[in-house]
């Protein structure tokens, strides 16, 4: 058993039992019909990954919750995040879920066939999910108030929380790395997350850019 492996699969199946949690909550606020639509499809596709990654746990000979369990703790908190604020709620989920993305591509490239088969339906889903966000979320900052400057800040709040969700397990996010291409995997978070500020309008550290 490749157990660096393990641990990152862990991390990444509690990641889309909390994005499946998370769309549920958003299907029950919706205001309109086509929104709840939209949340309970994203909703029943995140437990979809979910459940695949636990089988693809069990075809590896481990036990799901003991590889989710050093994981709950950070992403729990990093999802706890709450704000009345609808811009910085917003601009959370958007760049949260571009993280997880961007972790899936380069996971693709360093597991074994069988689940690369399986991340690959994962990030079909996630390519439609993104860019549903990333359109809902230039709409509401056309609309609110100050939009962009208060998106730019919830940016660097967002980086800044999850910094701090993790304070005290920085062990266990290193698996990451171990696992391998880890110059890649840096280097794919940089520029995912420079290309989603740039699809809202905003560059890497908050100015104002022309959208695409």
């Amino acid at each position: 058993m490749n157990k660096t492996l393990v641990q990152v699969l862990g991390a990444v199946a509690y990641g889309e039992l909390k994005a499946h949690e998370k769309a549920n909550e958003q299907a029950a606020a919706a205001l309109d019909d086509a929104s709840r639509r939209r949340f309970r499809k994203v909703a029943a596709e995140e437990l979809r990954h979910y459940k695949g990654f636990i089988k693809r746990l069990q075809a590896l000979g481990a036990d799901p919750d003991r590889a989710m369990n050093p994981y709950r703790v950070p992403l729990d908190r990093y999802h706890s995040h709450d704000t009345t604020d609808a811009v910085a709620s917003g601009v959370f989920d958007y760049l949260g879920e571009g993280v997880a993305d961007d972790l899936l591509h380069w996971l693709r490239q360093v597991v074994d066939p069988e689940t690369a088969a399986f991340i690959d339906t994962v990030v079909a889903d996630e390519v439609e999910h993104e860019a549903a966000a990333a359109a809902q979320l230039r709409s509401l900052l056309a609309e609110a108030p100050h939009g962009k400057r208060r998106a730019a800040r919830a940016a660097q709040q967002m980086l800044m929380h999850m910094v701090w969700s993790g304070r005290d397990r920085p062990a266990t996010f290193a698996a990451f790395l171990r696992l391998g291409r880890p110059g890649e995997l840096l280097g794919a978070l940089a520029a995912g997350h420079v290309r989603r500020m740039r699809a809202i309008g905003l560059g890497p550290v908050g100015l104002p850019v022309p959208l695409p």
